[in-house]
């Protein structure tokens, strides 16, 4: 037998369900960022680590990440070291993004290669196929 619905039961029922609804549109981590724009400028960092963590800032949603390692061009210039790609032009991924880990937005074009301490990288993070951002890393 269900209970009627009084003026009190009402008063506290509206803010359960007002409750509920924010509890289940939200994450830990907040709502995804926008997709950044290709004349969006994002400033890119990382610690010089062997298996570095990126960021950019502002967050949104980038295309492409690319690492390549800084080589002399009479050595046939930059290599690359590690390039993912989104699936969906627009549906990338946020920062913060560790190197060789591959978010399911994302799709693996080159394998991350083991880096080196001494050498220097470059990371490249685009919108589309421009570049909005770059950092120098030295592990």
């Amino acid at each position: 037998m269900a209970l009627p619905l009084t003026s009190h039961t009402r008063r506290y029922t509206w803010p359960a369900v007002l409750i509920g609804l924010l509890v289940r549109c939200t994450s830990p981590s907040g709502p995804n960022p926008p997709s950044c724009s290709e004349t969006d400028r994002v400033t890119v960092t990382t610690a010089s680590s062997l298996t570095p963590t990126f960021a950019w800032s502002p967050n949104c949603l980038v295309d492409q990440v690319i690492v390549e390692e800084q080589i002399a061009p009479s050595a046939g210039g930059p290599q690359m070291r590690w390039w993912i790609k989104s699936r969906t032009t627009g549906q990338g991924t946020a920062a913060p993004l560790r190197y060789g880990a591959v978010p399911a937005s994302m799709d693996e074009l080159l394998s991350a290669a083991t880096l080196v301490t001494g050498h220097y990288y470059t990371v490249i993070v685009s919108s589309g196929t421009t570049e909005i951002g770059r950092v120098v890393l030295a592990p």
